[in-house]
């Protein structure tokens, strides 16, 4: 008895289904739930509480830095628009970047003759930029992705903004100063997205 032959239409059909099968299986897979992915390597309990304790306190450092910046936001318009900054102190048209920013700098913290608001104006952005890298290193610490690129670019962002701000002592020039505001700006986003993301027991709730 002769077995008839399977027309290529049904050959077709059962190749596609045979696929489909697969394709269904391997997604099952990839959206199995993260506990059980995790069960294979878990992270100990103690090093998952430092991490916690990290990221708590990277979420208040940014909310500190964040009111830091809107204080260095209103120093900084009140000298661009109010201080008179002479032009001939330590540091101005210096050839050398590196070495005229720290006279320039090192002029509107000690000199008499520098505008007390830039003094603190000054003092302001140091502190800034030695807070923002202490907020990355925590971020990094803690190993919460979001968290690290947030601070990450943050203190970079605020880095930029530094130098801006030397630069514009050095030479006077309104560039230094518009760039200076933008990454000012940039660097508060930062820090409000890093305080937007979910705590960890709010990830737990929403994973469940």
């Amino acid at each position: 008895m002769n077995t008839p032959a399977t027309s290529p239409g049904a050959a077709m059909t059962n190749l596609t289904s045979v696929i489909r099968r697969r394709w269904a299986i391997a997604e099952a897979g990839s959206r199995e739930p993260a506990a059980t992915r995790d069960d294979a390597a878990p992270v100990p309990r103690a090093e998952g509480a430092r991490r916690d304790r990290r990221n708590r306190a990277a979420r208040g450092w940014a909310f500190g830095l964040l009111i830091a910046l809107l204080v260095q936001f209103g120093l900084g318009m009140y000298v661009n628009l109010f201080a008179h900054i002479p032009l001939n102190h330590p540091g101005h048209r210096a050839k050398n970047f590196f070495a005229g920013s720290y006279h320039s700098v090192a002029w509107a913290e000690t000199s008499p003759h520098a505008p007390l608001i830039l003094a603190f104006h000054a003092g302001l952005g140091l502190l800034l930029v030695l807070g923002s890298l202490w907020l990355a290193v925590l971020a990094i610490r803690g190993r919460r992705a979001g968290f690290v690129w947030a601070a990450v670019l943050g203190a970079l962002f605020i880095l930029g903004a530094g130098f801006n701000g030397a630069s514009f002592l050095n030479y006077n020039e309104d560039a230094n100063s518009y760039v200076m505001a933008l990454l000012f700006a940039v660097a508060v986003l930062c820090y409000i997205v890093l305080l937007a993301l979910p705590r960890s027991s709010e990830r737990q709730a929403l994973a469940a």
